[in-house]
């Protein structure tokens, strides 16, 4: 693990480790080059992986990265290098002082209609952006979305979960990461594409008005897979006026799911002042809570 103020690639200076998550540790460091602040996420290595594997790895991530950093979008957080250190892939992003969603979800209560309606368009318009230069997410989740101060909602880690082999089945069976987001068909070993990230975009907004995914929760991952793979799941009841679009999203046919861009307008049309916004303050202080405790910021 590297350790504060370590110079990464003759350029980025670490300063603290802000959060972690399943495919990597992000720290806030300084461009000595550009001289502006950044998020690095230092990828972990794949567990039990040969030379040769990892190497590889590395490889698919730096394509993925040079992918993504072509895409601009005001909901999508920006990738601008990716760098090896010491045999480690580096990604440097814009550093964006925020929590995730998932964060958000275990401080407090479920979101209503209204906000989930809100992180859902940004969300939606970022990806349909991506979707429309050939751009697939793979791993749409709470974890990836980050809520910034002002409330602005931002995907990150776009194809870093295929690069390394994360949320999906390997040639032994075996599965690296958690199922609970993924579409059937992918949880069945298919390949992810444009409607397996419209199912997890509706798995996520389904959790955050629910508390839970649409699967649920299991330690048996194999089991939570299963369950997934049939694509069986109770229908939201906090949903509101969001019902209807979520349940679309989670057909279990790909082709009856909408595209991205569709979702991003639906929901951006939805009438959700049936329940009353929660109070600014508290939106605020949910935030605050989020950033005392700074293993949860962007993971």
């Amino acid at each position: 693990m590297a350790e504060p103020q370590v110079l990464i690639a003759d350029r980025y200076r670490l300063w603290h480790r802000v959060g972690s998550g399943g495919m990597g540790v992000v720290w806030e460091g300084w461009d000595e080059r550009l001289e502006r602040r950044v998020a690095l996420k230092q990828l972990y290595r794949q567990s039990g992986a040969s030379t040769r594997e990892a190497e590889l790895a590395n490889q698919r991530a730096l394509r993925e990265a040079r992918l993504t950093a072509r895409l601009q979008h005001p909901h999508a957080v920006p990738v601008f290098d990716a760098v090896e250190q010491d045999g480690q892939l580096w990604l440097v992003m814009q550093f964006i002082p925020s929590i995730t969603l998932a964060a958000v979800l275990e401080q407090g209560e479920p979101l209503q209609p209204n906000e989930a309606a809100k992180v859902g368009t940004e969300v939606a318009s970022a990806l349909a952006a991506a979707h429309a230069v050939g751009i697939v997410h793979r791993d749409v989740k709470p974890g990836n979305i980050l809520i910034a101060e002002d409330g602005m909602a931002l995907i990150s880690d776009f194809g870093i979960a295929r690069a390394l082999g994360d949320a999906t089945l390997t040639s032994s069976g075996m599965i690296h990461g958690t199922p609970a987001y993924l579409a059937p068909e992918v949880a069945r070993g298919s390949e992810a594409n444009f409607a397996s990230d419209v199912f997890s975009l509706g798995s996520t907004l389904y959790s955050a008005l629910e508390g839970r995914p649409p699967f649920g929760t299991d330690d048996n991952t194999m089991a939570l897979l299963h369950r997934v793979a049939s694509g069986q799941f109770p229908p939201p009841q906090h949903g509101g006026p969001l019902t209807p679009v979520i349940m679309r999203m989670l057909a279990i046919d790909m082709d009856l799911r909408p595209s991205m861009g569709a979702v991003a307008e639906s929901l951006a049309r939805l009438p959700t002042r049936s329940r009353p916004a929660e109070p600014a303050p508290i939106r605020r202080q949910r935030w605050r809570q989020g950033r005392k405790n700074p293993t949860r910021r962007q993971r």
